[in-house]
């Protein structure tokens, strides 16, 4: 895997397979030169360490060293086990906001159909705003950038990306303001499963890409100096108020993805 991309198009090997059969028999074939990286970097830590410390430090560092390698690995691969597997990266978001979110008082509404506009993978509510968290799962070589304020998505620009969950958020806004007589702001933010997206994620044509293990900070610190002295926009009865208008407003679309 090392080295360069996985695509190899023009492998008769490869013809007629998924990219993401392609990626799992390219992982199992670059098992053999992962293990030997890993042996010469305990080899070099071993010997290294040995001579500045000592052989039992060097031992323990060689160690350590060779657990950090395996590690990384398997963290790669695991941001990619979306896409391999064929899916957009619903479970994993709700997964993630069910456990850093909902027990700190916001309440989030999976699947549910915005009409004219599809469905909205995850609507959040809380104390610092309203969100629709949208998902789309990307390979590994994408890149994303923006340039004068565009999204760009690989080779092509993201603004179609951006437009119809920014369209969607907007819509939403609209039939919650509609519902309870008052203005309710909602933002977009789009969870990037896989693809070489930078640390902090990006801004750009409206919406902000992140990480999923981003997305409850980014929550989290959207009301501070802005709202009350605890730095809430909503109140208890406000969130309770907005989440049975979305429930009247937005219905549970037909195939809902199941949370586990």
């Amino acid at each position: 895997m090392s080295g360069g991309s996985f695509y190899f198009r023009d492998n008769p090997a490869f013809t007629g397979g998924s990219p993401q059969a392609i990626y799992e028999e390219l992982w199992e074939r670059g098992r053999r030169q992962r293990l030997i990286q890993r042996g010469i970097i305990a080899g070099v830590c071993l010997v290294l360490a040995g001579k500045l410390l000592s052989p039992a430090w060097g031992a323990l560092v060689a160690l350590l060293a060779a657990g950090a390698d395996a590690a990384y690995h398997s963290w790669r691969r695991a941001t990619l086990s979306v896409w391999r597997r064929g899916q957009r990266g619903e479970q994993r978001t709700a997964r993630v906001l069910r456990f850093t979110l909902e027990w700190r008082g916001y309440r989030v509404l999976h699947g549910r159909s915005v009409r004219g506009q599809g469905n909205a993978d995850h609507l959040v509510i809380g104390p610092t705003g309203v969100w629709v968290v949208g998902n789309q799962a990307w390979d590994p070589e994408t890149e994303f950038a923006v340039y004068g304020g565009r999204l760009f998505i690989g080779k092509d620009s993201g603004s179609r990306t951006a437009v119809q969950l920014q369209r969607m958020s907007d819509v939403i806004a609209e039939l919650l303001s509609g519902q309870l007589q008052t203005d309710i702001r909602v933002s977009p933010l789009l969870i990037a499963h896989g693809g070489r997206l930078p640390r902090r994620g990006l801004t750009g044509s409206g919406i902000t890409l992140l990480r999923v293990y981003r997305l409850p900070g980014r929550i989290l610190r959207h009301g501070a100096g802005q709202g009350d002295k605890d730095g809430a926009l909503l109140t208890a009865e406000q969130i309770d108020a907005v989440t049975q208008a979305a429930i009247h407003q937005l219905p549970i679309r037909d195939h809902i993805v199941a949370v586990r």
